[in-house]
């Protein structure tokens, strides 16, 4: 068999095998799984349809008005089987398209149309009956946020963002954050909540990392059971974000021998070494201590632990502090520490006692191991245990 004779054999069977597939229908096969849809009880009906060659459909719900609301648009479907649309009762707001409602009842149709590579073109429509819808959305009213703008920077002001609303009936709520390019930078926990007032917050971080600063939106959504869906959103701006951070450059600690009574002298520098302010408290460097002192007792419970601040501290193993409290000596650093900048803090702790002999065991032990820590408040030591010195106590 000569080439060309071949090949004039193979373009006709070629062209016989397109005839072939293109006599074959393009949707020979169309089911929905219930003529009838109540979407108050969360109810879907599935619209199956099979393809017998790659093709381009677009699904449209006619409405008994005569009107058509588009379910998807010219969408490929890049393989011959079939397809399955699940049709829960409810489409998308036109004036708010985020949002979606039910049907109120009456007939509907569903009108599939698909279209293949050459142009051949077939339509297939199925009935549907709503019945028992529960049209009315929950609303999400009076959605309001203090403070509107906050600095995610853990110096313990305006950190937090707390929202407030009022849902109206039960519904499934979600609320999120969004970037200025809509892009979802918080996910919050899904819930089924009752009617009533309720609360989120929001701190402005992801994986506690400060976002940057700029303007957000935070956005309530809520789906109750028939499928409508409602979204409420409010601005909040997000101003001196950043990550803070401080080391201990330097922490000495003299005499190295002391007589019970006699003082310890600390000294250290610190550095700030993020990107945002450190905000401080007192009291002040160079403040005395009892061994027995403990912070939170001192000048009438004026320098207790509070959110953010960041102050020198100092313990030692055995330290007869007040129970349960770390770092029981702690000094400011004078003044807020803007990025980059040092500090030297002094401080003093009188020896005021020494080992509990009558418990001792062995040979007497009359040293002290003294060690340094930086604290966030109530949020983390940095630094933690750092600079350790053996201080030997004598009677």
């Amino acid at each position: 068999m000569s080439r060309s004779l071949a090949l004039g054999i193979l373009a006709l069977l070629t062209l016989l095998l397109a005839g072939c597939v293109a006599a074959q229908p393009l949707l020979p096969q169309a089911t929905l799984s219930n003529p009838v849809l109540t979407p108050s009880s969360l109810d879907s009906l599935q619209f199956s349809y099979t393809l017998t060659r790659p093709a381009r459909i677009t699904l449209t719900l006619g409405l008994p008005d005569g009107r058509g609301v588009p379910l998807r648009a010219d969408e490929l479907r890049p393989a011959p089987g079939t397809y399955v649309y699940a049709f829960d009762g409810t489409v998308p707001d036109p004036e708010r398209p985020e949002e979606r409602r039910a049907l109120p009842d009456g007939q509907y149709r569903l009108i599939l149309e698909a279209r293949d590579a050459a142009g051949v073109h077939q339509s297939v429509s199925a009935n549907v009956t709503v019945r028992g819808a529960d049209v009315a959305p929950p609303e999400i009213q009076n959605l309001a946020v203090f403070p509107a703008t906050i600095s995610p920077n853990f110096d313990g002001i305006d950190d937090v963002a707390a929202l407030t609303y009022r849902l109206t009936k039960r519904a499934r709520v979600f609320a999120f954050a969004t970037d200025a390019e809509g892009r979802r930078v918080y996910l919050g926990t899904q819930e089924l909540l009752e009617p009533g007032e309720y609360r989120e917050v929001w701190d402005g971080t992801v994986n506690d990392r400060p976002l940057p600063d700029g303007e957000y939106q935070f956005s309530v959504r809520a789906t109750d059971l028939a499928g409508n869906v409602t979204v409420a959103r409010v601005p909040v701006t997000l101003a001196g974000s950043g990550r803070p951070d401080a080391r201990i450059l330097r922490v000495s600690f003299s005499p190295r021998r002391v007589m019970v009574g006699d003082v310890v002298r600390i000294d250290a520098t610190v550095k700030n070494v993020g990107s945002v302010p450190l905000r401080t408290q007192g009291p002040p460097p160079g403040h005395l201590y009892s061994s027995f002192d403990s912070f939170s007792a001192i000048a009438d419970r004026q320098f207790v632990e509070r959110l953010g601040l960041w102050r020198l501290g100092v313990d030692w193993a055995g330290s007869p502090g007040a129970a349960g409290s770390k770092y029981p000596y702690r000094w400011g650093l004078g003044r807020d520490l803007g990025p980059g900048e040092e500090t030297t803090i002094e401080g003093s702790i009188r020896v005021d006692h020494g080992p509990d002999v009558e418990r001792q065991v062995g040979p007497p032990n009359n040293r002290m191991f003294f060690y340094a820590g930086l604290i966030h408040e109530g949020i983390a030591y940095q630094d933690d245990k750092v600079g350790g010195a053996w201080i030997e106590v004598g009677y």
